[in-house]
Parts: C-alpha cells; sequence; structure tokens
C-alpha cells in the first residue's frame, strides 16, 4: 500500500508506450543498417540529372534517424529519452568507424547530424520533465490527504472504480477512531493531526496484499484491499484494531490511547459501484459502533 510517489509515477510505462518504443527502436537499426550499407558500397543515386553522394544520401538517412530519437523521447521522456541516447552513442560509434578505420570522411557530416541529435534530446527531456512533475504535483494535491499524506477519498475512490471496471474483487474497510474528539478537546487539533498521522502509519504497516489506505475525512480512513481467497480480512480487520488501542506519545510526555470501529464491505458481494461499497462499509462501521466500538462488523446483504 504505496502512497503517491512522483519520482515513480514519472517513469512508469505503459505497455502501449512499450510498444510504441519497440518499433521505433527497429525503425532507427533498420535506417543504421541502409547508411552502414551506403557507406560501405559507395552508393550513388542519380536524380534528375543530378548526382547523390553516398554522404548526402547517408546524411538524410541519419536526420530521419535524429528524428526517430526524438520521436522515441516524446513517448517516453525518460525510458525513450535514455534509449534515443544509447542509439545516438551508437550512431557515433559507427560514425568513427566508416571515418578512421573505412576511410570514409564523407560521414564526417552524419557526426554534427548525431551531436545536434544530443542537444535537441536533452532539451526535449528537460522540458518533458518538468511539464511532467507539475502535472503530476497537481494529481497528487488532489488525491492526496494533507494531514497524513495518504490518499484522499477521491483517490481512494478512483482507486475502487478502477478495481471494479477491470472485475478485481476487493474488500473496503472502513475505519473510524472511537475518541478522538477527547483528543482534539483534550490537547488540541494540533495533537489530532498527529494522533492521525501515527495511526495511519501504523495501519499502513501492516502486511497485506497490493492495495491502498486512506483518509476519508476527520478520524475516518478507508482501506481497500484486493483479494483472492486465501486472504483473512477478519485478521487483518483484528490487527487494525490491535494497532489502534497502541499508545501514541504526544509531546511532554503525554500519552493517548484510542480505539478503531471497523465496517467491512466486499464487491461484487455487497455493491457493484464504488458509492455502494462504501456505503456499506459505513453502514457496518456504525454497526460496530452500536455494538460497543472496538470491534467489526461485516456488511450482510438484507
Amino acid at each position: 500500500m504505496d502512497r503517491f510517489d512522483i519520482s515513480s509515477r514519472k517513469k512508469k510505462i505503459t505497455k502501449k508506450e512499450k510498444i510504441h518504443l519497440f518499433f521505433l527502436i527497429i525503425i532507427y537499426l533498420s535506417l543504421e543498417l541502409i547508411v552502414s550499407g551506403i557507406n560501405k558500397n559507395q552508393v550513388q543515386i542519380e536524380v534528375m540529372g543530378a548526382v547523390l553522394t553516398p554522404s548526402i544520401i547517408s546524411g538524410v538517412i541519419t536526420s530521419f534517424c535524429i528524428a526517430v530519437g526524438i520521436m522515441m523521447t516524446q513517448v517516453h521522456w525518460h525510458y525513450g529519452g535514455i534509449i534515443a541516447y544509447f542509439l545516438f552513442c551508437l550512431n557515433l560509434f559507427l560514425v568513427f568507424v566508416s571515418i578512421f578505420i573505412s576511410h570514409h570522411p564523407d560521414s564526417l557530416p552524419g557526426f554534427f547530424f548525431v551531436c545536434s541529435g544530443f542537444l535537441i534530446n536533452t532539451i526535449l527531456i528537460k522540458n518533458l520533465r518538468l511539464v511532467e512533475t507539475k502535472n503530476l504535483l497537481t494529481e497528487k494535491l488532489a488525491i492526496t490527504d494533507s494531514v497524513t499524506g495518504l490518499y484522499n477519498r477521491r483517490g481512494i475512490t478512483k482507486y475502487m472504480e478502477d478495481l471494479v471496471n477491470e472485475e478485481k474483487p476487493f474488500y473496503v474497510l472502513f475505519l473510524d477512531l472511537d475518541n478522538f474528539k477527547s483528543l482534539n478537546d483534550t490537547f488540541g487539533h494540533s495533537f489530532g493531526d498527529l494522533m492521525l498521522r501515527v495511526i495511519g502509519d501504523r495501519w499502513e504497516s501492516i502486511p497485506k496484499p497490493d492495495g491502498l489506505i486512506g483518509r476519508n475525512g476527520g478520524d475516518e480512513f478507508l482501506i481497500v484491499i484486493p483479494y483472492d481467497f486465501k486472504f483473512d480480512v477478519e485478521g487483518f480487520a483484528k490487527e487494525c484494531i490491535k494497532k489502534a488501542l497502541e499508545p501514541v506519545y504526544l509531546d511532554e510526555g503525554k500519552t493517548f490511547t484510542t480505539s478503531a470501529s471497523i465496517g467491512i464491505a466486499s464487491y461484487p458481494e455487497n455493491g457493484l459501484t464504488a458509492d455502494e461499497l462504501l456505503i456499506k462499509a459505513d453502514f457496518a462501521m456504525y454497526g460496530s459502533k452500536h455494538r460497543g466500538k472496538n470491534c467489526y462488523t461485516i456488511s450482510v446483504n438484507e
């Protein structure tokens, strides 16, 4: 259950982007082979009475290679940019081989083409990285809680909707701290925020399958866990209750102890949308409150 990590999100690559990069690599290498063959065999082409020398032909094709490399960076600024740099280095190596080993000085223009490719690619990567970072920061502010650093209700709901669209079964746990109001009244809101961060970190640290934890608002938390038949959701809920009961050490040697009431709903048994599941989990949580708090309740369909 990871938090929103900008560095990892910036480097995330989709299957579609991988396919695009694969085909661009094939095109780039094919063009390089053509350039190598033209320089090796000193191929000339006559067009409308004008003779195109091998250096002109290879220079034109090399410019297409640079364009393909730039397209890779456009597909994915990180991985595409790295691949483009690698292929540009390969291109430079071939140019040096052509000039100093094969004694074809006409390949020298290709050297300047590749150098310009390096410069353009560097500028492009810098600009795309800045744009991506700005977009991710905006996304982070929209789906994360400013107090705990966990996902907020919007982020959790989006995750649930994605699981529903993929038809993946999951549990949603609605957790409420039982004595949170007395903490705010006794020690102030700054200590209340500290309590929320500590409890959130504790629940986040409990071993579990992939999923997300977030703050719903106030003293309410949400945990969404995709599951298979092996996952023990009741054991997980008991561990959440146990973690909540551990004392929280505040400033000046003060401690505060709370407990948690939990409601559990599951997809698709208790609902087919994120809103339905949140309502069922919330209702089950209030069932735990009525039963005396510090316990969990599993939603059942009536």
